[in-house]
């Protein structure tokens, strides 16, 4: 039987195992269990299911939640910000766009590349670098002399943003299976909340102090949050995967104490190792066409949602120029600002959406009334209507894009079997960068021209993507998740092999063994269902937003 060799590394104030091992072969980690316990053995997933939810968790996705304010703040403050160095260094509605677009091009050349980082180095490295960056680049950007400086500015302050997933990578992989979901869904509530506090501080800040003193405030939270990173400890999960099985072990033990609860018995071993899939797999026959409509939901859904938040700011300064002058130094009124905190407060409508919607009516029929329901209110907001129902109409379309973003997460996770989960998830977010990339030039440049046509645009790719969703050949709920791609060469067909069921501890040679397969066909069961909600959002390759 081979074991796991002991991390070179040892326990922070302790002194390396050096001593006999009690059995020929067994590892130094054994040599101090009682006699009863030797010989079993447990993983980090095993571990995290039997410590539970609890005050450990808590801390983290606290902080984990902060970045992803921080990464709210950034994107409002894109749409608060355009309106006010347009008119101060006379900018065109191109370069205005291209502040956004800037930032996004950052994200996007950064994100593969921290996402190597992370997963070499750890999580909590790449944290600190994404929270320095955003929040030091951030505070650069208030001495920003010309347009050529605050463009480079905000593409690094978009390059620290490129890692921030890696917050929810971390509080992914210390939270119990049964409560991914939920967790993932009501992080929404944390990127409402940092849309709000930024278009609050821009109501106190802007009128009095100016634009650059708001880039000098919005930066500090985030270096706060750096702060905070001091508590968190490194991901248990990345530790025993890169060796360091000593160091996880003690992370566990502390977190178990601190939910007052008790590891498995035995010692902790490597998860299984699956074998990765390839590029192809993502084409094979059961998920091109699966691949090919994600990626449009991808698209929109990034195209959709930051177009209404840019386009939140965009609508009032054009209403505002119609009603006064046709200069285009027109600034937001305190009516303005308040239009935009209720419309952002539409977010919050997508937590019930998601949560009655996704299990009742399926998660396809989910997302395709989302899509079309932002449609409906993207299409609205060109009427020549009153404020107050003007902002409702907003506040729809941002409760509606929101909970389509919620759907696509969650879908796409739930679409690809664990071999390929990250691919899949890593592409699609490749395709949101795109339309992320693209929607200021229609929601600032176009909309500035012509409301009708640029919300046009909007409304009818969401009606696009609605149909997508209705089409999708794949209904993940209640579905049983594949953990690995292989190819039968006799019969040119597509096996997914499932997870092995889920145990309190196994011991190395059944963790070992080869997973049983099932054919696509989608045999349902409890064996490797549970094993596969472990592992649906630890390794999302983008989450947040």
């Amino acid at each position: 039987m081979q074991y796991v060799v002991s991390s070179p590394r040892h326990r922070p104030g302790g002194t390396p195992v050096t001593s006999s091992p009690t059995r020929p072969g067994a590892p130094p980690q054994e040599m101090h269990m009682p006699t009863e316990r030797r010989g079993k053995t447990y993983t980090v997933e095993d571990a995290i299911e039997a410590m539970g939810l609890g005050w450990f968790q808590a801390k983290i996705f606290v902080v984990g939640k902060m970045i992803t304010a921080a990464d709210a703040m950034e994107m409002m403050m894109l749409a608060v910000l355009s309106p006010l160095v347009r008119c101060e260094w006379a900018l065109s509605d191109y370069q205005v766009a291209f502040i956004t677009t800037a930032v996004f091009v950052g994200m996007g050349v950064a994100s593969p590349l921290l996402g190597i980082v992370g997963d070499k180095y750890g999580r909590k490295v790449v944290l600190v670098i994404v929270t320095l960056c955003i929040g030091y680049f951030g505070f650069l950007t208030t001495f920003s002399p010309s347009f050529g400086w605050m463009l480079f500015l905000r593409g690094l302050v978009g390059v620290g943003m490129g890692g921030s997933p890696q917050g929810f990578s971390l509080n992914a992989e210390y939270v119990p299976s049964k409560y991914r979901a939920k967790l993932l869904i009501f992080g929404t509530v944390f990127w409402t909340l940092g849309s709000i506090f930024e278009i609050l501080l821009a109501m106190l800040v802007v009128p009095s102090l100016g634009w650059r003193y708001l880039l000098a405030f919005s930066s500090l939270p985030v270096l706060a949050t750096c702060v905070g990173l001091i508590w968190i400890p490194e991901s248990a999960r990345f530790l025993a995967a890169a060796g360091y099985l000593d160091d996880a072990t003690t992370i566990l033990e502390g977190a178990a104490k601190m939910n007052k609860s008790v590891l498995p018995d035995g010692r902790l071993v490597k998860s299984p190792e699956i074998t990765l899939g390839r590029p192809r797999d993502l084409f094979s026959r059961e998920y091109l066409r699966s691949t090919l409509q994600v990626w449009l939901l991808w698209f929109g859904v990034a195209f959709t949602y930051y177009g209404m938040v840019l386009a939140s700011a965009e609508v009032l300064r054009v209403r505002n120029k119609d009603k006064t002058s046709h200069c285009n130094c027109v600034y937001l009124t305190t009516e303005d600002y308040t239009t935009m905190i209720l419309s952002s407060l539409g977010e919050l409508l997508s937590l019930p959406i998601n949560f009655f919607l996704l299990d009742r009516i399926g998660r396809r029929w989910t997302g395709g009334l989302c899509y079309l329901g932002t449609s409906l209110f993207f299409i609205l907001i060109q009427l020549d209507v009153g404020l107050n129902t003007l902002t409702t109409f907003m506040f729809f379309v941002r409760a509606f894009s929101s909970a389509c973003f919620n759907f696509v997460y969650i879908y796409s996770s739930e679409l690809y079997p664990t071999s390929i989960r990250t691919l899949g998830m890593g592409t699609a977010s490749a395709w949101a960068r795109v339309g992320a990339m693209l929607t200021p030039f229609v929601a600032q440049v176009l909309l500035s021209n012509s409301i009708q046509a640029a919300t046009w645009v909007y409304g009818a790719l969401c009606m696009l993507c609605g149909i997508s969703c209705f089409l999708l050949p794949i209904e993940t709920k209640g579905r049983a998740l594949p953990q690995m791609v292989s190819y039968n060469s006799d019969t040119d067909t597509v096996d997914l092999g499932e997870s092995l069921p889920g145990s309190s501890y196994v011991s190395e040679a059944e963790a070992e063994e080869p997973a049983h397969v099932a054919t696509v066909s989608g045999k349902r069961g409890a064996e490797g269902k549970r094993g596969e909600e472990e592992e649906m959002f630890t390794d999302l390759g983008d989450g947040g937003r």
